[in-house]
């Protein structure tokens, strides 16, 4: 096993150059259902990111929009990360489990 270096190190920009670079066989590596469910979380993660510093209607909605287009394409919205998520009373109703089940067969069965 190679020993990483400080030469080994990567800016974040590089990380998510290489990242989106991926294909949806390798993205599921990392448990994305595809490229663009990847491409929307990392939106979603600037959003909620904006959201912290101006606290804005129009974050929440966009930040509603791209979270219910992820679960539209397969992700499964029982992984977001605890940092990408908004407080409760903000948080977006979300479909119910059954309907949540239903997208996770059709993009599992792929």
């Amino acid at each position: 096993m190679k020993r990483l270096t400080m030469k080994d190190q990567i800016t974040v920009r590089e990380h998510r150059q290489r990242m989106l670079s991926l294909s949806d066989d390798e993205v599921k590596k990392f448990g994305y259902p595809n490229a663009k469910v990847l491409r929307l979380s990392y939106r979603l993660s600037e959003i909620v990111g904006k959201w912290r510093g101006v606290k804005t209607d129009a974050l929440v909605h966009e930040y509603k929009s791209v979270l219910y287009e992820m679960i539209l394409n397969g992700y499964d919205v029982n992984t977001l990360p605890i940092q990408d998520q908004l407080p409760e009373d903000l948080m977006p109703e979300l479909p119910p489990e059954p309907v949540q089940a239903a997208i996770q067969r059709v993009y599992h069965a792929e």
